[in-house]
């Protein structure tokens, strides 16, 4: 008889980030987990069939009763739905770029969050906080259709401090640049946020080298905002550049596991490596303390006592929301004299939940426009 222990992975292709895939199950076998990986690919994670559908098959064709999936947000409570009604553990790992209206708690169901809704509400909080009057925002038509702008529009409350949204075309002018470069200067903001990803980041960089915006405002921005020409043009002059996140690359208080992953894998982490990671850590933890007993309801008891040290801080869910809820940070990018680049710690955002709690409570409004592809899939 085998006794090899199987789990399930769903997980998502991108063509945005290519290697998501490879990161994520690269930071989950860091862990060195004793265990049989069965791995299906669910697209873009915008089809909650599908997913279930790949559930299906993993439970009934090869008898899995734990699975990990990296998943988007569309109709996705259908799939919690599923796998809570037929005793299957499902861990859930997430970006949190959309607002989790209605999220009710499913048995077996916990989900691993990037929070970063929660990064750009904490961020509206310390604007506010410094009695900022004007805002601008500048994203992608991209970006723009997630939950980035509503979380921080939560942040202001009653006042918002928004002077203008600027958002680049989904096929830019020939003087984008000039374009982006006229719409910030006009409004004379104290501060811009500004939230762009992969194509998109790679484009809105080339438009910030030519206009030199981000040496005229502080800029606030969340990690995929970065890239290497943004790095480039950092070292070249250093000026008022923040990033928001729960994590990031090369931070200067988490070396442990960027140095373990890369003696590993001889690259540096990304956000999708760190999700992998922290699930692979949980899974591993709950493995050995249920000693062998894999009944859905010996797993349930163990993940409701979960309390380890991962990445972001203590890993462990929480009672309301079967969550995990870590600190945010602002970071500060930083050269040191070989030119090595890091990202330091200035400020910490304590996280209590309140935030997540507020929508995971909230009816879900009749329409909620966006994409329905998760974040970055596409």
């Amino acid at each position: 008889m085998d006794d090899t222990i199987k789990i399930g992975i769903l997980i998502p292709k991108s063509q945005q980030y290519p290697t998501l895939d490879r990161d994520f199950m690269r930071g989950l076998k860091l862990n060195n987990l004793n265990v049989k990986f069965y791995v299906e690919s669910i697209g873009i994670g915008a089809d909650e069939k599908m997913i279930i559908e790949k559930i299906q098959k993993l439970n009934f064709q090869e008898d899995i009763s734990i699975m990990i999936g990296l998943f988007g947000h569309y109709n996705i409570t259908e799939v919690y739905n599923y796998t809570s009604k037929n005793d299957i553990l499902l861990l859930v790992a997430d970006t949190g770029a959309t607002l989790p209206y209605e999220k009710s708690v499913y048995k077996g169901v916990y989900i691993n969050s990037f929070g970063l809704t929660e990064s750009c509400y904490h961020l509206g909080t310390y604007l506010t906080a410094k009695n900022y009057q004007k805002i601008v925002t500048s994203t992608s038509f991209y970006d723009s259709g997630y939950g980035m702008l509503a979380a921080i529009e939560y942040a202001f409350k009653e006042k918002s401090i928004f002077s203008g949204h600027y958002i680049t075309p989904f096929v830019p002018r020939e003087n984008e640049s000039a374009c982006m470069d006229h719409f910030i200067n006009s409004h004379e903001p104290d501060a811009v946020f500004a939230f762009y990803s992969g194509l998109y980041a790679e484009e809105n960089a080339d438009f910030i080298v030519q206009n030199k915006i981000t040496k005229k405002y502080p800029f606030y921005v969340t990690p995929f905002f970065i890239t290497d020409k943004i790095l480039e043009e950092y070292k070249n002059e250093p000026h008022e550049l923040y990033v928001v996140s729960s994590w990031m690359q090369n931070d200067t208080d988490d070396i442990d596991f960027t140095n373990e992953y890369k003696n590993k894998y001889s690259e540096n982490p990304s956000v999708f490596s760190v999700l992998g990671y922290e699930n692979g850590l949980i899974l591993n933890n709950i493995l050995l303390n249920a000693e062998n007993n894999l009944s859905i309801s010996s797993l349930i008891e163990e993940m409701d006592k979960l309390n380890i040290a991962g990445p972001r801080g203590n890993i462990e869910f929480d009672k309301d929301t079967n969550r995990t809820m870590f600190n945010h940070y602002m970071y500060k990018l930083n050269f040191d004299s070989n030119n090595n680049i890091s990202f330091n710690r200035i400020k910490t955002f304590v996280n209590d939940g309140h935030f997540i709690k507020a929508f995971t409570s909230s009816t879900k409004p009749e329409k909620v426009s966006g994409w329905q592809n998760a974040y970055l899939c596409h």
